[in-house]
Order: structure tokens, then sequence, then C-alpha cells
């Protein structure tokens, strides 16, 4: 029996090499993406082993369509669900447009729910919140619900944010500290993981008896990750006001 898996997001970075580790394991993989020639791009290289649909996951009228559409294929049921589409960008909220801030609720957050019952910090521990409870909600159907958590990984979606940053910051008490924290995350690009470090643990959850409930694929592990969750929060909040110069002046 064919084991078919939906990866969202899949025109580049994670969602575009979850879709090769997937196809090269036997699996069929339904892949979304928002372009034509994102949807060219995939079936040229990935040929039949990949079906491609346009979706705008923020577009949930769109979202709702996909069972229809993997009955279509000759689908009807998946094997596992790859709820990779988002978005990554930055700033001082009390600055940030509030347009900016419902795409990236809308986009990291309620459309991957919505995408899952169809059948950056603040968007990501929503995420985390939501997984913890439907993974117990889901096991009465025999279902598992598993976290694959990068840190800093090359992909598209640093550069795509950068861009997209605007300078409206430039007149804020926040320009100095935003300036810094640029430069840092500039510097995380640089010390990214491949891609292919995230594919793996994708391809352990598709594919273990007993999978991890989460996977945390993050470069600099002891400082990104183990530090910030044992030190108390008050004395990470200094060292991030510090580093960033956020103290009153």
């Amino acid at each position: 029996m064919q084991k078919v898996v939906l990866v969202t997001g899949a025109s580049t970075g994670i969602g575009f090499d979850a879709v090769r580790i997937l196809t090269e394991n036997n699996f069929v993989v339904v892949a979304t993406v928002r372009k034509e020639k994102d949807k060219e791009s995939l079936e040229k290289k990935f040929g039949s082993k990949v079906k491609v649909v346009i979706l705008d996951v923020q577009n949930f009228s769109e979202v709702e369509k996909l069972p229809a559409k993997l009955k279509e294929f000759g689908f009807t049921e998946l094997h596992g669900l790859v709820n990779n589409a988002g978005v990554a960008l930055s700033g001082p909220f009390a600055y940030q447009k509030f347009s900016e801030v419902s795409d990236i609720i809308n986009i990291n957050v309620l459309s991957l729910m919505k995408v899952f019952l169809a059948t950056y910090a603040a968007s990501k521990h929503a995420v985390e919140g939501f997984s913890d409870g439907l993974r117990q909600e889901v096991a009465i159907r025999g279902l598992k619900v598993i976290i694959v958590g990068p840190g800093s990984i090359k992909t598209p979606i640093w550069e795509k944010g950068f861009e997209k940053l605007p300078n409206y910051y430039e007149d804020t008490i926040y320009k100095k500290p935003f300036e810094i924290f640029m430069k840092i995350a500039r510097k995380q690009v640089e010390r990214a993981l491949p891609v292919s470090e995230v594919s793996d643990c994708i391809l352990h959850a598709m594919t273990a008896e007993n999978p991890k409930l989460r996977y945390t694929p993050i470069p600099q592990k002891w400082m990104n990750w183990w530090l910030p969750m044992v030190i108390p929060k008050k004395y990470f909040d200094k060292v991030v006001v510090k580093t960033l110069k956020l103290n009153p002046k």
C-alpha cells in the first residue's frame, strides 16, 4: 500500500528537502506551493512521486478543499503530515505593522491548525502548545503528533525575511537594538545547519516505530537550546537586554 505524506510550504528550504528525502524513501508526497513556477519545479525534479497543489495556506477556503483534492489523486488516507509552511519576520512589536503581525499568526499558527483540522516566538509557542494538546486528543485515533523544532537552518526563509524587514525602526528607540539583533541573526545564518538535518528528523518521525515527541536540530545546541532552558528566565532576560542594549536610558 502506498504511504502518502502531505507537505505544506514545499517550494524551498525545509519543505523542499522533506519532499526529497520522503520520495527517496518510497513515500508518495502531496506538496503544496503558492506559485505555478514552484509547481513546475517540483514536478520536474521529482516526477510522478510528487503531486503538487497550488495553495495559499492563509486562504482557509482553499485549505478546506484539500481532502477533496487528495481523493482526486486517488488517496483515501494520509500516512503523515509535514505542516511546514511558515514565515519569519521580526521587529519590535510596538512599531511593527499589525497587518504584518496578523500575517505571521495566520500563516505560522492558524493555517497550521486549519490544515490539520481539515480532516516566530509567539507563533511557535502557540504551535507547540497546540501540538501538545492535540497529541493527547488524537491518541484515541491511533495518531501521533510530533514536533520538529529546528534552530537556524540554511534555507531561503532567512533572506526572504531580511528583504522584507522595513526601515521604520530607524527613528525609534529600537534603532540600535534592532541593528544588533540583525547582526546576530546574520551570524546565526552563517552557523546554520544544512537543511538535511531537519529532513533526517522528518524521515525518522515518519518511519520509526517509536519516534521522539520532539526533535531539535539546532546549531550550538548547548548555547541555543539547553542554556536558555536551565537558567532562570530572570537571568536570561538580563543577558538578552544587555546584549541588545535594551536597558532604560
